[in-house]
C-alpha cells in the first residue's frame, strides 16, 4: 500500500508545473541556438505562470531545426498533443509553429508564446486575447477549418498565423495552430541581448536558406496578425491585431 502511494504521488509530482525546466539538454553552439533556449525559458515562465506544464521535452534539435512538446513526463519519446516546431538561422529564430490537439488547451499555451515575445511590455491580457478569440472561433463551428495565409519572409516584427484542422489525420483529433514569423536578425528587442549588446538596427540584407533578400520588408496584404512591441490605443495593443477584419 505504501509503495503504491509514492508511485501515485511521484506520478503526480511529474504533471505539476515547473518540473521539466532543467530536463531539455540544448544545444547552444550557434547564436541563434542560445536565442532559443532564452525565448523558451520565458514561455516557460508564462506557462506557469498560468498553470500549464512547461516545455519538458526535446525530439530534435539542430543548427537550423529544433522539435520540442510538452508532454507529462519529460523526455518523452513521441509527443502527446502538444508540438512546437523550430525553424533556425545562424543567428536567429526564423519561426515557430505551436500545435495543440485540445482547442479548449490552446489559448493559454498560444498566450505564453506571445507574451515572451516581448515579456518586459505584453500583459497577460493582451497576448491571451486573439488566441481565445481564434479557439472561440473553434469551438463554435468544430467541424469547419480556417487557415490563415502565412507569409514565410521575414519582415521588422513579429507576425502571427492562426489555423483550426478538425479531424486533420481522420483519427479524430483537431488541431489549433498558431505560426509566428520571427523579424529580421537585429530587428526583435523580445528576450534582450544578442552578443552582449541589444541591437537597434537590423541588416541590409537577410540571408536564410540559401536566398538572400536585399533589403526585403514584408508586405503580404496584411493578411496577419502583427505584434507589436509598445502599447497603443485599442483595439490595436501590443498582442496585435488582425487588419483584415478576418
Amino acid at each position: 500500500m505504501v509503495k503504491r502511494l509514492v508511485a501515485l504521488l511521484a506520478a503526480a509530482a511529474l504533471l505539476l508545473p515547473g518540473t521539466g525546466t532543467a530536463s531539455i539538454i540544448w544545444t547552444e553552439k550557434t547564436p541563434g541556438q542560445k536565442m532559443l533556449k532564452e525565448y523558451i525559458t520565458n514561455v516557460n515562465t508564462f506557462l506557469v505562470e498560468r498553470g500549464e506544464l512547461e516545455i519538458n521535452t526535446r525530439f530534435e534539435m539542430y543548427d537550423q531545426l529544433a522539435v520540442l512538446g510538452i508532454t507529462s513526463a519529460p523526455n518523452a519519446e513521441t509527443p502527446e498533443g502538444v508540438e512546437i516546431t523550430v525553424r533556425l538561422t545562424y543567428d536567429s529564430i526564423n519561426s515557430v509553429q505551436l500545435r495543440v490537439d485540445e482547442t479548449e488547451r490552446f489559448p493559454v499555451i498560444a498566450a505564453a508564446f506571445l507574451q515572451a515575445l516581448y515579456p518586459e511590455t505584453m500583459t497577460a491580457g493582451e497576448a491571451i486575447r486573439t488566441p481565445e478569440e481564434r479557439a472561440k472561433k473553434a469551438l463554435a463551428n468544430p467541424e469547419n477549418s480556417f487557415e490563415d495565409e502565412v507569409e514565410e519572409l521575414n519582415g521588422t516584427s513579429p507576425r502571427t498565423y492562426y489555423a483550426y484542422y478538425p479531424d486533420q489525420y481522420h483519427d479524430g483529433v483537431s488541431w489549433m495552430q498558431m505560426t509566428i514569423i520571427f523579424p529580421l536578425a537585429g530587428y526583435w528587442e523580445g528576450t534582450g541581448v544578442i552578443d552582449g549588446e541589444t541591437p537597434t538596427k537590423g541588416p541590409d540584407t537577410y540571408s536564410g536558406n540559401d536566398v538572400e533578400y536585399d533589403g526585403y520588408f514584408s508586405k503580404d496584404d496584411y493578411q496577419h496578425y502583427e505584434v507589436f512591441v509598445t502599447a497603443t490605443p485599442e483595439p490595436d495593443s501590443p498582442a496585435g491585431e488582425l487588419e483584415d477584419g478576418l
